[in-house]
């Protein structure tokens, strides 16, 4: 083959398409040209069957039918909208068992796995545009699922199964990052409120009530939920200042674990530890003892927040924390006088 797909869209851009040719001149100066570079031997009618009978009706080519990898190609005239025809090319597919079809314009190429479940939206899984697309990509797409080498294969069905299943993880994934923000901000974690907290004080100077920091975040959940749901009911139908049953969980828990710093303003301790790059924490434990460890914190940013950072450390995780017995810990840029504790 002297021409390549994406070589040959040029040409039927800039002369077939032009002339708005009528069904049949679409079939012969777009499928069949576009077919034969993708490897098919058009000429052959065992191969290419054109006009291939389904009970008493027919569709426009039927590539290797009668076998497990069949395809069906349905044509229509340019133009023309092809939503009112994708259920009459699927019950093509279902009376013979065909797991891959296309229905086209000429210009516009629908791509369907027609036995999988769903609407028929749901089922065409990639669209080939000559118009829209660069033909670099109409001739990447053409050959990936309509050539011949793919088609009896059987990689083309694989590969558009895994297409749709990757593009039904990004639609669940999408919708579950929803539920999963409601679930942040609904029940905050410590570090995210430390963080919002130790920010706010930076910028403005005063210090903020971590509960405030609660409230604010209740609220932006809800107005989000709003947003995107077009007013409709938020996602999750809890009312703003009403506790869930989660936060109420981990109310039961106890309070996150206490922290002072030497500095004690967050800001002045984090420029401080940002020119030391090391401080020093002392923990309380129940039983009385204290124990110091150096926090070497190299890694730290002037956006970075000095409390939760350390509440990241595994130690002093929630539940981690109470099980070692640690009542508090007292974090210094100087060290303490007590002995380190490796």
């Amino acid at each position: 083959m002297n021409k390549t797909i994406a070589q040959t869209v040029e040409q039927i851009k800039s002369t077939v398409l032009l002339r708005n040719p009528d069904e049949a001149a679409t079939k012969q100066g777009v499928v069949l040209k576009l077919l034969y570079l993708a490897g098919w031997n058009t000429f052959d009618i065992s191969e290419v069957v054109p006009e291939y009978t389904v009970e008493y009706r027919r569709v426009d080519f039927a590539l290797q039918p009668g076998t497990p990898n069949a395809a069906f190609i349905e044509v229509k005239r340019p133009g023309e909208n092809l939503e009112s025809h994708q259920q009459q090319l699927l019950e093509y597919c279902f009376q013979e068992g065909v797991k891959l079809a296309a229905l086209t314009n000429g210009q516009t190429w629908w791509l369907y796995l027609p036995l999988r479940q769903g609407s028929w939206e749901q089922r065409r899984f990639l669209t080939i545009d000559l118009e829209s697309q660069k033909p670099a990509v109409v001739e990447q797409r053409f050959m990936a699922y309509l050539s011949r080498e793919r088609v009896l294969s059987g990689h083309a069905v694989t590969e558009a199964e895994n297409l749709l299943q990757s593009r039904q993880r990004v639609e669940i994934t999408n919708k579950t990052i929803i539920e999963a923000w409601n679930h942040i901000v609904e029940t905050p974690d410590d570090l995210l409120v430390d963080l919002l907290t130790e920010t706010t004080e930076r910028i403005c100077g005063f210090k903020t009530d971590p509960e405030l920091v609660k409230q604010f975040l209740s609220r932006r959940v809800h107005a989000l939920n709003r947003a995107l749901d077009g007013n409709s009911a938020p996602l999750s139908d809890r009312k703003p200042n009403a506790p869930s049953a989660n936060q109420t969980h981990r109310r039961g828990q106890g309070s996150p674990l206490p922290i002072t710093l030497d500095p004690p303003n967050s800001a002045d301790f984090l420029d401080a530890l940002l020119r030391t790059k090391e401080a020093w924490i002392e923990e309380s434990h129940s039983d009385g003892h204290k124990e110091v460890h150096p926090w070497h914190a190299s890694r730290m940013q002037p956006s970075s927040s000095v409390k939760g950072n350390l509440r990241s450390r595994p130690r002093y995780r929630r539940g981690a924390w109470q099980q070692l017995g640690i009542l508090s810990i007292h974090v210094t840029i100087e060290r303490p006088p007590q002995d380190i504790t490796p």
